[in-house]
């Protein structure tokens, strides 16, 4: 076969793929970069347990605590704080009697009745009236019912309300001022969070978005009910009870006194109620809205000396 300098069609075509082969071989892939992930935006910190951004937090007291109404408190008003708080953990803490606290501070009642009424009296001559002694008990009882750290007061609470129901009568005086301690400290340390959280928000908001830090995390273990998801819940209204007597008659010179003794106990109406399978007569005054409003109202029943348990809508 003669050639000539004119290719044939099939003869084009092969050097074009060849060329192109070649061409491929001689250069090297060229790899893309990727673009990088844009950054994460660090969330705004967020208050511990549930705390609203205008909590106030107490004083400090210059030795790494917070002046608070347990500040500084004498063995006697250290008795009757540590009274009113294990009264508010039977309330927030055991609406169902299986952690024992209520059990066992009814104990302590009993086993204590005139060590707990000399340290009330004591409580009455150091602020020199009746209405300055229930504004101060208030305090307290509201103090313990702060909501942001009632789940590691209650845990706490009750190994202390263990503890004092087991107590000889003439060893509370001595046991009061460090248990009281105790059932403060989870207070204290939400404060700390808190105070954490403060300082994180205003370096985030001057825009120091670093890495969030787990201080501020005030983790809380579950809680069976607090005083602020009890009363959320409540709906029908509340009512108090101020103890069980041998009788209607005596359940009626009962509320008598109670009446002079409570501050606002006059508002209400006193209903009298027996208790089955037994003489026994119970007063109770409502209704009050929620749960809530039953403790402050018990906080008022504990600055006249008085026993006090809310009760539940239908109980």
């Amino acid at each position: 076969m003669r050639t000539t300098g004119t290719y044939t069609a099939a003869a084009w075509t092969a050097a074009i793929a060849t060329a192109l082969l070649l061409a491929g071989c001689g250069r090297k892939a060229v790899k893309t970069a990727s673009a990088p992930p844009p950054a994460a935006a660090t969330p705004r910190p967020q208050p511990p347990a549930g705390a609203t951004e205008n909590f106030r937090l107490p004083d400090g007291d210059g030795k790494g605590g917070y002046r608070t109404v347990n500040a500084g408190v004498s063995d006697a008003e250290a008795m009757w704080h540590l009274r009113s708080a294990l009264n508010v953990a039977a309330l927030s803490c055991d609406r169902t009697g299986k952690t024992g606290i209520t059990a066992n501070y009814n104990k302590m009642l009993g086993h204590q009745r005139k060590a707990l009424a000399a340290a009330y009296k004591a409580e009455g001559a150091r602020f020199g009236s009746a209405s300055a002694t229930d504004a101060h008990i208030t305090q307290v009882y509201n103090f313990f019912a702060q909501p942001p750290a009632q789940a590691r007061f209650c845990a706490v609470a009750t190994g202390v309300a263990a503890e004092a129901a087991a107590l000889p009568a003439e060893k509370l005086p001595g046991f009061a001022p460090g248990a009281l301690d105790r059932l403060a400290a989870p207070f204290s340390e939400f404060y700390d969070a808190y105070a954490r959280y403060k300082v994180e928000l205003a370096a985030w908001e001057k825009g120091d978005h670093g890495p969030a830090r787990a201080a501020t995390a005030f983790a809380m273990a579950p809680a069976t009910t607090t005083v602020a998801t009890a009363a959320a819940a409540s709906g029908p209204p509340w009512r108090i009870q101020l103890g069980a007597y041998s009788g209607d008659r005596a359940a009626r010179d009962a509320w008598t006194k109670i009446r002079q003794r409570m501050k606002g106990a006059a508002d209400f109406e006193p209903h009298y109620e027996d208790v089955p399978a037994s003489r026994l007569v119970r007063v109770r005054i409502g209704p009050v809205t929620d749960r809530a409003q039953a403790i402050a109202l018990c906080a008022a029943a504990a600055g006249a000396g008085l026993d006090c348990l809310p009760v539940p809508p239908r109980a």
